[in-house]
């Protein structure tokens, strides 16, 4: 593709000069001068100076506006052509991108009804941005899962995945604020809550405690540890079937993490904040950034140390998924109501399972441990993981 040329820079600097700010009285004018000058800017790529790229993606938004205020189905159409256009050859500007899909998003919605299945995409692609250019973790996050035993674990179990779920489908009504936010019965919210539902997986997990205590190792093949994400009382009575289930101990690898601009996915991991605030205050916002609309809970939830795995991708609609981890379980802890038909199956399915540590360059695979969890005897109400040796 050919890059801008001298004439067409100018053309856009005057444009963005002309109307800096668009208005009722000025959004016909902006359309037609954009019509008018700019047939050739369709060949405009990549191959442009960062400065170029800006210019014209600032015109874009300008001309977004104008839509919005005179929203001919045949002005809509063309803007969807060049933003699809300007995503597909400019790989940043995230920010730019975010606002350029929200207003699209806006001029579908002004076309009524018939175009909802075209607002939702275009909204999918602003919240895609959105998570895109937020913060992620910068470390390889070691975690824990509690997890009731039944089929739909044992089946992760066998394939070596993850169980991701919308947040919708969590027991706490408030534990995404997002939807609070988006719960104030208006169409384009409604909408934009789709594109959230669609698109928005969750996997929730709890940190390890940062102090460990580990007592004497009596020979190789017991070990008792205190005091991790692995002894939380309460996570166990909660998410464990009150200690008839396991607890997964989880190292994850960086391609657990990852930005895929070609598919439209993006996921990462991040600490989740607790906050004594009411939540319905979101409902009155116009906006809420990723680490309120996914990472915030009311501190009566602190005792669950949480760390979130947020997954998000456009062509998703369901509201389960299982994405592949292979290698990443380090240790399984049973319950101290775990049947034994339930350890016997467990430790049938993962008994020829590795765990793969990565140091210095050289790969290292080893036997996934089993630990069972019993009373302390020496601290009522304390509960240890003994070593159960491998057979």
């Amino acid at each position: 593709m050919k890059t801008l040329n001298k004439d067409l820079i100018i053309n856009i600097e005057k444009y963005i000069n002309n109307y800096e700010k668009i208005t009722t009285a000025n959004a016909k004018q902006a359309i037609s001068d954009f019509d008018e000058n700019w047939n050739a800017v369709l060949n405009y790529s990549a191959n442009d100076t960062e400065k170029q790229q800006s210019k014209y993606a600032i015109a874009l938004v300008l001309l977004s506006k104008a839509i919005f205020i005179i929203p001919a189905k045949e002005n809509v159409f063309k803007l969807s052509t060049l933003i699809n256009e300007y995503e597909k050859n400019v790989k940043e500007h995230l920010i730019i991108k975010q606002t350029l899909f929200y207003n699209l998003g806006g001029c579908w919605h002004k076309l009524g009804s018939p175009y909802n299945n075209r607002v939702i995409e275009a909204f999918k692609k602003y919240v895609y941005y959105i998570i895109t250019a937020s913060p992620k973790t910068d470390y390889l996050p070691t975690a824990y899962s509690f997890r009731k035993c039944n089929t739909h674990l044992y089946q992760s179990l066998i394939n070596d995945q993850l169980n991701i779920s919308s947040p919708t489908t969590f027991n706490d009504p408030f534990d995404c604020p997002i939807y609070e936010l988006l719960d104030n019965g208006e169409e384009i919210a409604t909408l934009m809550r789709q594109a959230y539902k669609d698109c928005v997986k969750i996997a929730c997990f709890t940190k390890p405690s940062t102090e460990t205590i580990s007592a004497p190792v009596s020979n190789e093949k017991k070990h008792e540890e205190y005091d991790n994400g692995f002894s939380n009382s309460l996570m166990w009575a909660h998410y464990a079937d009150n200690h008839k289930g396991i607890c997964i101990k989880y190292n994850f690898k960086y391609s657990t993490s990852l930005i895929n601009q070609g598919r439209n996915i993006v996921s990462y991991f991040k600490d989740v904040r607790y906050s004594n605030e009411d939540m319905r205050k979101y409902s009155k916002l116009n906006d809420i950034n990723d680490k309120d609309a996914f990472f915030l809970k009311g501190k009566e939830w602190e005792y669950e140390k949480e760390l979130r795995y947020l997954y998000f991708n456009t062509n998703d609609k369901e509201e389960h998924k299982a994405i592949d981890i292979p290698n990443c379980i380090e240790a399984i802890y049973f319950g101290l109501r775990c049947s034994e038909k339930d350890k016997e199956t467990i430790m049938n399915i993962m008994r020829n399972k590795k765990f793969i540590t990565e140091k210095n360059g050289k790969k290292t695979k080893k036997s996934v441990l089993f630990y069972q969890m019993k009373n302390d005897k020496t601290q009522f109400g304390r509960i240890i993981a003994v070593r159960i040796p491998r057979i």
